[in-house]
């Protein structure tokens, strides 16, 4: 069993305020955080094989490794991991070990959402990302749509309503 320090939820959403212990907290997180992408580096070396494109994002992964442990390091670490859980099978394999509900809530609720809209911000708010994703975790618990219902939904159009194509309902002319 891993350690609460090694846990996925407490590598991207930090240890529970009661569990929080005096000193060096981010240096904890950071070490772990690290250790987890240097793995995704890995992964994406053994999967890839030697290549430009390769050397290029090990780069960029280094970048996010080498920052400090401070806010802004720690957030990019997070959002990292976070990307890695989205687009890589194996890594979400390995974390599911260990927490396969959160791993799989990630997977089918929350990634599709928050991912889309980080990349197409260019990635430039890593600490939006975790702040996203740890609320859509941990405080908004219904469906988003992934199964086809959204929860409080109201508003929608169900089956009955749906008219046909050329059809209008009694009383609208064309223009509504």
């Amino acid at each position: 069993m891993q350690s609460a320090q090694g846990r996925l939820s407490t590598m991207l959403f930090g240890e529970p305020l009661s569990q929080r212990q005096q000193g060096d907290g981010l240096t904890r997180a950071g070490t772990e955080l690290d250790r987890a992408l240097r793995a995704v580096v890995e992964l994406l070396g053994r999967e890839t094989g030697p290549s430009q494109p390769y050397d290029q994002a090990a780069l960029e992964w280094g970048r996010i490794i080498e920052s400090r442990y401070d806010f802004q390091g720690i957030a990019a670490r997070r959002a990292g991991l976070i990307f890695a859980l989205h687009v890589l099978p194996p890594v979400r394999q390995h974390y599911a070990k260990a927490e396969p509900e959160l791993v799989a809530d990630l997977e089918k609720r929350v990634l599709p959402c928050v991912v889309p809209a980080f990349l197409s911000g260019m990635a430039q708010r890593p600490e939006g990302l975790v702040v996203m994703t740890s609320a859509l975790t941990s405080m908004w618990r219904e469906s988003m749509g992934e199964d086809g219902h959204v929860a409080g939904g109201g508003g929608g159009v169900g089956e009955e309503e749906v008219q046909q194509p050329g059809a209008q309902a009694k009383g609208e002319d064309a223009h509504g």
